[in-house]
């Protein structure tokens, strides 16, 4: 019985730490490797994290006008201020493999513009698994005219990670078209065809986001493409739904989709304003709501084109990514009560990067076909 007791005290310590502490622990025994590795200890690990922000780490694709060179990492050290540490770089996993998606500290890469190379790779940890390389299936009668689209979430039904594939096929006139959608996860990696009816709409918005156990685009009628919606895909049922946007967007510059403190988010760009709605029900339309508005002379710079990373810890602040279209990435910090904006002073940032907001995740820690690149590296050395 106080064996049993250690163990549950070790437990509820090891859960409390962060990510870097934990997988120190690993040669401290055989019995912490084997606590540390179990499939409950990381779910309640993530937990954890998930419930107090911990480990909060920027993930930046360094990009130059040119295929991704290398990773950064920028740990939050102050949750009063909000500050972020000196960037450190990450060994790199996968030469010129660019950031998708992320999700629960893992972070979904690909490479190529047609997304056949599919990996997830957790940053903290150091580890990543390789899809299988799948091939595009064109249908007969169809230009070279296409485009991927790739989603990453988690399937809380079945405990899984998946990746799902769209590809859009169009017709010489840009006028006929037709999908090809197939899914693979962790639990099963080997890709699958969806036989659900994919609608005739354009995706329209190049980033996915998952929430619920679905993954969600922005979408449009083929004609005019005036008519917004959104798609939500479901990771466990395979099946697709339509929702209603917060309001009719025909006439607004731009809008974008995100995750933010844990709701589904839309943001919605015009001429003079940005307002900013979260879902506040899953799945309900009704409970679309505005948290706050930013006037276009409030940014610093590039009004049109931002969106949101993460809420700061006491709820005050959200963090905003500028987008890179006219020139270096800016990170900002708008203060939702003063209606200020704080852009965010990181010497260490490089240029032009994308940005993955990971939590503490020992996901991959262990397990099948994971690859850890350090071992590869040591083993290299090794030869010599």
């Amino acid at each position: 019985m106080m064996s049993n007791l250690l163990q549950e005290l070790i437990a509820e310590i090891l859960i409390r730490l962060p990510v870097k502490s934990v997988v120190r622990f690993l040669c401290v025994s055989k019995e912490w490797y084997a606590l540390i590795t179990s499939s409950y200890f990381i779910k309640m690990h993530l937990k954890f994290s998930i419930e107090t922000n911990r480990d909060r780490t920027l993930i930046l694709n360094e990009e130059d006008f040119a295929p991704a060179s290398h990773y950064l990492s920028a740990v939050q050290f102050s949750s009063k201020y909000n500050r972020f540490g000196k960037t450190v770089e990450i060994y790199q996993p996968l030469l010129n493999w660019v950031i998708s998606d992320y999700c629960d500290g893992l972070v979904c890469l690909h490479k190529g513009h047609e997304k056949q190379d599919v990996a997830i790779w957790n940053p903290l940890v150091r580890k990543y698994r390789r899809f299988p390389s799948e091939p595009i299936e064109e249908p007969s009668g169809f230009s070279d005219v296409r485009f991927s689209h790739l989603a990453f979430g988690h399937d809380p039904r079945n405990d899984d990670y998946k990746v799902l594939r769209v590809i859009e096929f169009y017709m010489e006139d840009m006028i006929g078209m037709e999908f090809e959608v197939k899914v693979c996860s962790m639990r099963s990696p080997s890709w699958k065809k969806i036989d659900e009816q994919w609608p005739n709409m354009v995706i329209c918005c190049w980033k996915s986001v998952a929430w619920n156990g679905d993954v969600y685009w922005l979408v449009a009628d083929r004609v005019g493409q005036h008519r917004k919606s959104l798609l939500a895909f479901d990771l466990a049922t395979e099946k697709i739904r339509l929702y209603g946007t917060p309001v009719p967007l025909e006439n607004y510059l731009s809008t974008f989709l995100d995750v933010l403190g844990g709701l589904l988010c839309c943001i919605v760009h015009d001429y003079m304003y940005c307002d900013v709605y979260l879902m506040k029900k899953y799945g309900v339309e009704g409970s679309w709501t505005q948290i706050f508005k930013i006037e276009k002379n409030v940014l610093c710079r590039n009004f049109e084109y931002f969106r949101t990373l993460m809420f700061s810890t006491n709820g005050k602040k959200v963090l905003l990514e500028e987008h890179p279209e006219c020139g270096h990435t800016n990170l900002i910090w708008y203060d939702i009560e003063k209606k200020r904006c704080y852009r965010v002073k990181n010497r260490s940032f490089p240029y032009v990067f994308k940005v993955a907001t990971c939590i503490g995740s020992l996901l991959l820690l262990d397990g099948d076909n994971v690859i850890d690149p350090t071992q590869k590296k040591n083993k290299r050395k090794r030869k010599r």
